[in-house]
C-alpha cells in the first residue's frame, strides 16, 4: 500500500513538472515546428520537421531569471532564439546565447560573436543586419560587430 501512494505521489510530480516551465512554441520555417520548455537554469529543445522529431536539453550557468527571445538573429529569414538574463553580479547588463535555425538539418546552432566572449548587451540592427555588443578590452568596454555571409532562402 505504502508503494502504492509513494508511486502516485511521483507520478504527480512528474505531471506538474511540464506545467512549470515557461514553454514558448514557434515555427522558424513553413512546416517545421520548435519547442522550447524553460525550467530554472535547464533549456529542453525540441524539433518537429516533416515528421522527425529531434530534442536536446541546454544547461545555462545563471543565477537571474532566464527569458527567451525570438528573433532572425543572422537575418536568412527564418526564426532563431536566445535565451538571456541579467548578469549574476550587479545587474547592469544583459548576456544572451543566440541558436539559429539550420534549415539543412533541421537544428539549431550557437553563434559565437565576432569578438569577445558572449553577446553582452546585444543590440540588432535590421537596418545594418548585424548584431551589436560590448566586450571588454584593455582599456575598458568596446564595441563589436558580428556580420553574416549573404545566404539564400
Amino acid at each position: 500500500m505504502h508503494f502504492k501512494k509513494s508511486g502516485a505521489l511521483l507520478l504527480g510530480l512528474l505531471w506538474t513538472f511540464p506545467a512549470l516551465a515557461e514553454v514558448t512554441k514557434f515555427s522558424p520555417t513553413q512546416g517545421t515546428e520548435a519547442t522550447l520548455a524553460l525550467e530554472g537554469t535547464t533549456l529542453v529543445l525540441s524539433v518537429i520537421n516533416n515528421g522527425h522529431n529531434e530534442s536536446r536539453t541546454i544547461t545555462f550557468e545563471a543565477e537571474n531569471e532566464l527569458r527567451v527571445q525570438l528573433d532572425d538573429f543572422n537575418f536568412d529569414g527564418m526564426k532563431d532564439f536566445a535565451v538571456w538574463q541579467v548578469d549574476d553580479g550587479m545587474g547592469t547588463y544583459t548576456i544572451h546565447r543566440i541558436f539559429v535555425y539550420q534549415p539543412d538539418t533541421a537544428t539549431f546552432q550557437e553563434l559565437q560573436p565576432a569578438c569577445g566572449d558572449g553577446f553582452v548587451n546585444l543590440r540588432v540592427d535590421s537596418k545594418r543586419k548585424v548584431l551589436l555588443s560590448a566586450y571588454w578590452g584593455m582599456n575598458g568596454p568596446k564595441q563589436c560587430t558580428t556580420r553574416f555571409a549573404k545566404r539564400k532562402i
